[in-house]
């Protein structure tokens, strides 16, 4: 079936220029929502850092283990039908968490409805991913894939830019209570999804190829093969604790942005945040991810890694500095910048290195998801983390921490297999 797929287009109708900037421009919105706009929406709700860095993490699990149950979307109903039935219930959960923001003892159950979200989110990525393989012939994959990145950028300047700058706006407004600011943002939001995916549910075609059914997949052997690699304390390290310091400042930026002068913070207004780093911020990442990207082609892994690396974790030192004197707002706004400027660009040796171990192996598509839901992992520790250390040190001793904790995964990279004799998998017996 898969020979058949790459042989011929299967798409039967529909538009892939409209078809492929929606269906990957909605796929972002839930993550961004679930992942960094419920940050800067429970810290305008008096949610201490601790616990905002403790259960904004945690609600992310779907999307390290969503490939446990990516064998169901594969063998049930069609690709098309699973993206759209999560569309329509991420919408009706996205107007669920507008109606839990406004109770009294709001907390336990925004967060149990962003869960739902951050699982719907997560199944429609299977989806999303295997649909845009069976609608598109090969060469319009390729062709597509910069709409396709560019749609869910948008996505990231929609939500942690637009949302939040909106939020900003109805809060200043005369008589505004913060509850009722975010409950309209997110009925805003929602909208605009239903929007989309009514563009997207006209513009999507009913590949022949999506009714059949896949075998079921061989998880054990898989994984099996995954954790025999050579080296793998090495590898498995690399994975967890390479982006470690800039996953905590990742998720404690806004809440230092928006937190009084005499916290430590900024002072700045939610809007303020909105157009840092939703806008200039995402705009910088982009950025950098681009000339990472060419970096790597021109000089290779090997020679990109130590720059790659430095990249993403001394702009921190700049963090430091801010805390520490507390600039004005154009300082911030560069630091921001060249923060997200050098994550993008470190994070794409990242990235290239999680497809180079998968060289050679037998099951490289599930090995690659495996090293992505261990990523997500190292994040997801990292931000429980954040929260805890910066309300116990401050925001200056926290960027110190940050600092501090990226070196076990700096510490990692001489030792790092580098060549493709060095990745061999040894036999294993899986009986």
């Amino acid at each position: 079936m898969t020979e058949n797929i790459a042989q011929e287009p299967q798409k039967t109708t529909g538009n892939p220029w409209l078809f492929v900037p929606s269906l990957f421009f909605l796929e972002g919105i839930p993550y961004f929502i679930v992942s960094t706009v419920s940050v800067t929406m429970f810290k305008r709700m008096g949610i201490s850092n601790a616990e905002i860095g403790l259960w904004t993490s945690l609600i992310t699990w779907p999307w390290i283990i969503k490939m446990l149950w990516g064998p169901l979307v594969e063998s049930t109903s069609t690709k098309r039908k699973w993206i759209v039935g999560t569309q329509i219930l991420g919408i009706l959960t996205m107007l669920g968490v507008s109606q839990t923001i406004t109770m009294e003892n709001f907390l336990t159950p925004t967060l149990v409805v962003l869960t739902i979200l951050a699982f719907l989110s997560a199944t429609h990525d299977i989806a999303a991913d295997g649909f845009y393989l069976l609608a598109l012939s090969p060469e319009d994959q390729a062709y597509f894939v910069g709409i396709r990145g560019t749609a869910y950028r948008l996505a990231n300047v929609f939500c942690n830019g637009g949302l939040i700058y909106l939020a900003g706006t109805l809060e200043s407004a005369p008589g505004a209570l913060i509850p009722q600011a975010w409950r309209n943002v997110l009925i805003i939001a929602a909208l605009i999804y239903l929007f989309f995916v009514i563009i997207g549910y006209r513009a999507m075609p009913k590949p022949r190829q999506d009714a059949d059914k896949q075998e079921t997949f061989p998880f054990k052997a898989a994984f099996a093969e995954y954790f025999s690699q050579a080296k793998l304390p090495l590898i498995l390290g690399f994975i967890l604790l390479y982006r470690f310091g800039e996953s905590m400042v990742s998720k404690m930026s806004n809440p230092f942005l928006i937190d009084t002068i005499e916290k430590g913070g900024m002072g700045m207004t939610t809007s303020e945040v909105g157009f840092i780093t939703g806008v200039v911020g995402v705009v910088a990442l982009t950025l950098g991810g681009i000339i990472g990207g060419m970096v790597i082609s021109r000089f290779g892994i090997k020679r990109s890694l130590w720059p790659m690396v430095l990249a993403m974790n001394v702009p921190n030192l700049m963090y430091i500095w801010a805390a520490t004197v507390q600039p004005g707002k154009i300082w911030v706004t560069l630091i921001v910048g060249c923060d997200q400027f050098g994550y993008g660009f470190g994070f794409a040796a990242y990235m290239v290195y999680l497809m180079f171990i998968t060289q050679g192996t037998k099951y490289p598509t599930a090995h690659y998801a495996i090293s992505t839901g261990l990523m997500a992992l190292g994040a997801m520790t990292a931000g429980i983390t954040s929260g805890y250390v910066q309300q116990y040190t401050g925001y200056v001793g926290f960027f110190i921490a940050t600092l501090v904790l990226a070196m076990p995964g700096i510490a990692l990279l001489p030792f790092l297999p580098l060549e493709k004799e060095d990745l061999h998998i040894a036999p294993v017996d899986i009986d």
